[in-house]
């Protein structure tokens, strides 16, 4: 029942963390930041599971992160 309570913490925080960045800079910015998560989620399957990731998969993460990184040096 605990980790019910912690899972909880954690889902309100993470909703106040987006409504704050949110206020703090445009939709367009945070969405675009939220994209990194594509490569936090490749480290489970690929560590936790030994799955390897594709051509296709590299080349998609390699282009979100330029993305993100033109969008960082724009401001």
């Amino acid at each position: 029942m605990e980790t019910v309570a912690v899972y909880r913490v954690h889902g309100r925080a993470g909703s106040q963390f987006w409504f704050l960045a949110f206020a703090l800079a445009t939709a367009a910015s945070v969405r675009t930041l939220a994209l990194i998560e594509v490569l936090f989620a490749q480290v489970v399957p690929r560590y936790g599971f030994g799955q390897r990731t594709s051509i296709r998969e590299a080349i998609g993460m390699v282009l979100m992160v330029a993305g993100v990184a033109l969008l960082i040096l724009a401001y």
